[in-house]
């Protein structure tokens, strides 16, 4: 893989974005790449519950620490390699769960996350140089919020994951032209939870669909996932490919890792 920063975006809460950066970031380290994966979701952090069966000692550092100076970002990452078993190299970088760290994050001033905006530019160096990583996937908060503007504006290519509720499928398109299209970031649409698992679409029912989206969002759909009950009421701690690696799900998922890998 060409060293890249993916971000995982959504327009809201609730389109499987932190299932799909999770266990993308895990798929890729099993094959042999080292891989950081940082919550950059600071309103609403998911990413130490995802981890916590990993997460062998009490946190130190957060990804907060780091963008507020206190830390260097080697130290507010987290290795789980060993953990779960992994080939490759995998290293988290948690956002602060706790109330008031949140609180905190919220009250910032835009000039503080223009500051935040320049450090996340800078981690290229150390994640790419120094840490020797071959992938930075960045788990962005939902919306237009300054946080998820910084981790798409620094990335290299956002998958923007969306469902086909009327409500996602719209928000996704203003937030492509009001946003993407202003700063001509490059990016690709993932339709997650797309149709029931139990119902079963011929190949020109789900080409038609791909066609229709990608007429509509202007951009290249990179996958259509299915929704899976079990995925939908899986704890926050379960990490399908390495509880459930035959899972089809996981299957869905590698096809959009290697098309992700040539871009």
């Amino acid at each position: 893989m060409r060293e890249k920063v993916i971000a995982i975006h959504s327009s809201r809460g609730g389109t499987g974005k932190t299932t799909i950066a999770t266990n993308l970031a895990v798929t890729y380290a099993r094959e042999g790449l080292n891989i950081a994966l940082l919550d950059l979701d600071f309103r609403a952090p998911s990413l130490f519950g995802a981890f916590s069966k990993g997460i062998q000692k009490p946190v130190k550092r957060w990804l907060n620490d780091f963008l507020l100076d206190r830390c260097t970002l080697e130290q507010a990452l987290i290795d789980v390699s060993e953990d779960y078993g992994l080939e490759g190299k995998l290293l988290i970088g948690l956002a602060n769960p706790a109330i008031e760290a949140i609180r905190n994050m919220m009250g910032r001033s835009r000039a503080w996350e223009v500051a935040a905006a320049k450090k996340l530019f800078s981690i290229r160096t150390s994640i790419f140089n120094d840490m020797h990583m071959d992938c930075c996937i960045f788990d962005t908060s939902p919306g237009i919020q300054y946080s998820s503007i910084n981790g798409v504006v620094s990335s290299d290519v956002t998958v923007v994951v969306t469902t086909l509720d009327s409500l996602d499928v719209e928000g996704v398109k203003n937030m492509l032209v009001e946003f993407y299209d202003e700063f001509e970031k490059k990016s690709v649409i993932l339709m997650n939870k797309a149709f029931p698992q139990t119902r079963m679409w011929s190949d020109n029912e789900r080409n038609g669909l791909i066609t229709k989206m990608e007429k509509d969002f202007k951009r290249p759909v990179i996958g259509v996932i299915p929704c899976y009950c079990d995925v939908l009421e899986a704890t926050r701690d379960s990490l399908l490919v390495v509880e459930n690696p035959d899972h089809p799900f996981l299957k869905d998922l590698q096809e959009v890792a290697m098309k992700l890998e040539l871009m």
